[in-house]
């Protein structure tokens, strides 16, 4: 198992965080999204850059967003005034909002910090998701219609339930190997999405002005474009307690998966 020891650390230097997010996806100088560069950060310093009733958005924040199928932390931000509750990070436009029990001004120094058994068990569950998808997709599956952290949908689709049933033996195996998961950004320019409907879908739906993209592979088995957090290497994601096919409507057939509480 590798070191997870990195859940609390004070900011990473700006100048790592700030340079060239201006053409990163989805990135806004006004939310500089701390955990796209370590989702095991859990506290950070920030400043309240904009507020309203019970919510605020930071100059700085290592709270996920809900986004992409993933759900967004909790936690608490800190301030001379006292503690507010974060029940909910959303992104709006190019900011991320946090939504609180209680309102704090502009300009108030905070310290925040995120729940770390909700945040590791979904990126854990994220992860996952990347894995499963990667072993299917060896399988010269379609690309899937819609995932989240509990299931996949395909359609159409030639799996059979040996197959899932081998893809699960696979993943565990995958796990026990302790595969290292990079993260990494690509200009766009130099992704040879060609002979890939899956990459060449995403890149048709991201606006041309955004020249980087962020790229997470797990190991050789899963290459994804993805903005969310994800483990080290694959030891943190665990075995899988189910795995199963459902034969839906239509051809459609979806692929269940469910992690062994750590």
């Amino acid at each position: 198992m590798r070191d997870n020891a990195s859940r609390s650390s004070s900011p990473p230097d700006s100048a790592k965080l700030i340079h060239g997010f201006d053409d990163v996806q989805g990135v806004s100088v006004n939310s500089l999204p701390l955990y796209a560069d370590d989702s095991h950060l859990t506290e950070f310093d920030a400043t309240v850059v904009k507020a309203g009733p019970r919510f605020v958005v930071l100059d700085r924040t290592a709270f996920y967003p809900d986004s992409g199928g993933q759900p967004s932390d909790i936690g608490i931000l800190r301030h001379s005034g006292g503690v507010a509750l974060v029940s909910k990070a959303v992104k709006r436009g190019l900011e991320i909002f946090h939504y609180l029990d209680a309102d704090i001004p502009v300009g108030t120094a905070v310290h925040g910090v995120v729940d770390w058994p909700t945040r590791n068990w979904n990126m854990r569950r994220h992860s996952a998701e990347h894995l499963v998808t990667g072993l299917i997709e060896a399988l010269v599956e379609p690309p899937k219609v819609f995932s989240d952290l509990e299931k996949l949908e395909y359609q159409p689709s030639s799996l059979t339930a040996e197959m899932v049933k081998d893809v699960g033996r696979r993943f565990d195996e995958i796990v026990d190997e302790d595969a290292l998961v990079r993260i990494y950004y690509e200009d766009r320019a130099k992704i040879n999405a060609s002979g890939d409907p899956r990459k060449i879908s995403f890149l048709q739906k991201i606006p041309r002005s955004v020249n980087r993209l962020r790229i997470v592979d797990i190991g050789p088995y899963a290459s994804t474009f993805c903005f969310g957090t994800h483990v080290k290497s694959t030891s943190e994601i665990g075995h899988l307690a189910e795995l199963h096919l459902e034969d839906a409507k239509k051809g459609k057939k979806v692929v269940h998966f469910r992690l062994k509480i750590a």
